[in-house]
């Protein structure tokens, strides 16, 4: 876990864009829900494919963005907190570094921009959706996101649509688990 946190820090620096001029910078608060599913990665967005089930979850996130040197990239840091609900219980904490692209021309024209985001997930109890998956979880798993956020009204808020993925990373976690959440969410900048 130290090995992926010094990973995960040693990004970030890379990454940190000079802020020296404070309106290049963006603070975020978005609210968001998600609906879990019982397929793996390989499965989530195959058409008739996608199972959902009853699970799900809400939350909050707090985020912070900076410009980098091309003006239509942005890199920063998220910090989830979500409550689930249905067959989990647990609360989830969530942390991934994010790079955000806005194009210039979108198509269609209401798209405002595209993200990942990578990290660490925990659960304050093990998932009971992973557990019946796969026999088995644990509570800290690789979190990575993929977003699409689309402009409402002032350009300051967007409505986004996010895959919310917890696994094993292909064996960097001790358990072979994992489970995936379709989510949409409201974001606000200041």
């Amino acid at each position: 876990l130290r090995a992926i946190a010094a990973v995960f820090l040693s990004v970030a620096l890379g990454l940190a864009p000079d802020v020296s001029d404070a309106s290049e910078t963006r603070r975020t608060v978005a609210l968001v829900a998600g609906q879990m599913t019982s397929n793996g990665i390989d499965e989530v967005f195959l058409p008739g494919k996608t199972d959902f089930i009853n699970a799900g979850f809400a939350g909050v996130a707090l985020g912070w963005e900076a410009q980098l040197d091309n003006p239509r990239w942005r890199a920063g840091i998220e910090l989830q907190l979500n409550q689930h609900f249905g067959k989990n219980d647990h609360q989830e904490i969530v942390a991934p570094l994010t790079i955000r692209y806005s194009p210039d021309r979108p198509w269609p024209r209401a798209i405002d921009s595209f993200a990942f985001g990578l990290g660490l997930s925990h659960a304050t109890s093990t998932p009971n959706t992973e557990i019946a998956r796969r026999g088995n979880s644990q509570r800290t798993l690789v979190y990575f996101s993929l977003e699409t956020a689309f402009a409402v009204g002032d350009r300051d808020s967007t409505l986004f649509l996010r895959l919310h993925h917890r696994s094993d990373a292909y064996g960097l976690m001790a358990t072979d688990s994992g489970s995936n959440a379709f989510a949409l969410g409201f974001r606000k900048s200041f």
